[in-house]
């Protein structure tokens, strides 16, 4: 035993009704004891119990043992079997060994169980699809419903800049005054243009600008309407040029919420760095989807209560990155919180490039946990640079302009 401090050691008989002093160290260093039974109490709660030998009982074999007590600490345990009748806590982690073909309830993942979870996760999962006549272009994109079932394609021309507003719908929507959304996820298939994802989840009321450059907002808070302020925009801007000075791709996420204990719109700005080094993972053409999730609902003023993660294919290590953390939303009187999304696109490319809407899915909370946030968090490469946070000044408040606006409920 190596103790810290001066210290006491006990034989336990009888599972823990009675004990004998067997070591008292008056002051921290290596003891060494035999015990008579297989299990003792140190009362040193930082001490190190590095080896522990017990002889055979006759007509026994002979094992090695002991029991932990409650001020003792062991560096490693091989053990057959155990039970415990409190908690275990694991923060190092746990590996289970997978063999193939585990086939019993007593297995290390009980795989009758695993299917019911993929059963209940289907369920708590709602499918929206691209709606033609809620999908629209600032140029006159044409698009095509020829490819995939329950998508739409549309081109995008050379030397072009232009937006699609793509409107999701669903006939499955949670109803009455909460809509139990806790995030969604946007499948997408874009090309290899500069390209600007925006996207409103929950209750407010926005206005929508179609035909800006990048940096400009698509989306922005009607600030002179009524009614809930409880969601949120998120725009993400895709440089689609790797910077070889940085080492990868930036990616800017802007997140415009209003603050109820300061009573005005704020804008959190997050950039990240996506470090990869062909052009085989380059951005955003080997994104497939954005993901928004928050572990609970989010509500006045919370902070963190969400992420956002990008879904990369090509031939990247990282298929899961995170490049911002979100406030999160409150889903009250927000029956369909998530009802489309928005593309800018600037292509500079002498030839046309394809892109797509794709059906996306809303996730429901279980017992007001979501399930998916710890799902996509555990896969995670956190690749967030830097956040700032600042008041929200909205750029074209006070400009005259004769193009169309579209006001969103």
């Amino acid at each position: 035993m190596t103790c810290t401090k001066a210290c006491t050691v006990s034989a336990i008989f009888n599972s823990g009704e009675t004990s004998m002093l067997i070591l008292e160290a008056e002051k921290k260093g290596q003891y060494g004891f035999a015990a008579p039974t297989d299990a003792v109490e140190v009362s040193d709660e930082e001490a190190l119990i590095t080896q522990v030998f017990k002889t055979a009982v006759p007509g026994l074999p002979g094992q090695n043992g002991i029991r932990q007590g409650e001020n003792a600490e062991l560096k490693n345990l091989t053990a057959e079997s155990g039970t415990f009748a409190g908690a275990i806590n694991a923060n190092g982690g746990i590996n289970i060994p997978l063999a193939v073909g585990a086939a019993t309830d007593t297995s290390a993942v009980n795989r009758l169980y695993a299917a019911g979870l993929a059963a209940v996760t289907d369920a708590f999962s709602l499918r929206c699809y691209p709606l033609p006549a809620d999908c629209s272009s600032s140029n006159g994109t044409v698009f095509k419903t020829d490819k995939e079932p329950n998508s739409l394609y549309f081109n995008v021309p050379p030397n072009s800049s232009f937006t699609v507003k793509c409107g999701l719908v669903t006939n499955a929507r949670p109803m009455h005054n909460y809509s139990s959304i806790r995030g969604w996820v946007a499948p997408l298939r874009l090309p290899a243009v500069s390209t600007k994802f925006t996207a409103r989840f929950g209750q407010m009321t926005t206005v929508a600008r179609m035909g800006r450059d990048r940096d400009a907002f698509t989306l922005v808070p009607d600030q002179a309407a009524g009614g809930y302020r409880i969601g949120e925009i998120i725009d993400i801007t895709f440089d689609h040029v790797r910077d070889a000075d940085a080492g990868g791709y930036h990616i800017r996420v802007r997140e415009i919420y209003y603050s109820n204990a300061e009573q005005k719109w704020k804008m959190k700005t997050t950039q990240a760095l996506a470090p990869e080094t062909s052009s085989n993972n380059g951005y955003p053409v080997c994104v497939y989807a954005v993901v928004y999730e928050q572990y609970q609902d989010g509500g006045y003023d919370t902070e963190d209560r969400g992420a956002l993660w990008l879904l990369h294919g090509g031939n990247s290590s990282r298929g899961c990155v995170k490049i911002a953390t979100v406030k999160g939303v409150h889903c009250f009187e927000s029956i369909y919180p998530f009802s489309g999304y928005y593309l800018d696109m600037e292509n500079t490319n002498s030839w046309a490039l394809a892109g797509a809407f794709l059906p996306a899915t809303m996730h429901l909370h279980c017992n007001n946990v979501n399930p998916a946030y710890y799902g996509f968090s555990s896969m995670e490469s956190n690749i967030i640079v830097s956040e700032a946070v600042e008041d929200f000044v909205d750029p074209e408040a006070e400009e005259e302009t004769t193009e169309e606006t579209i006001t969103e409920e």
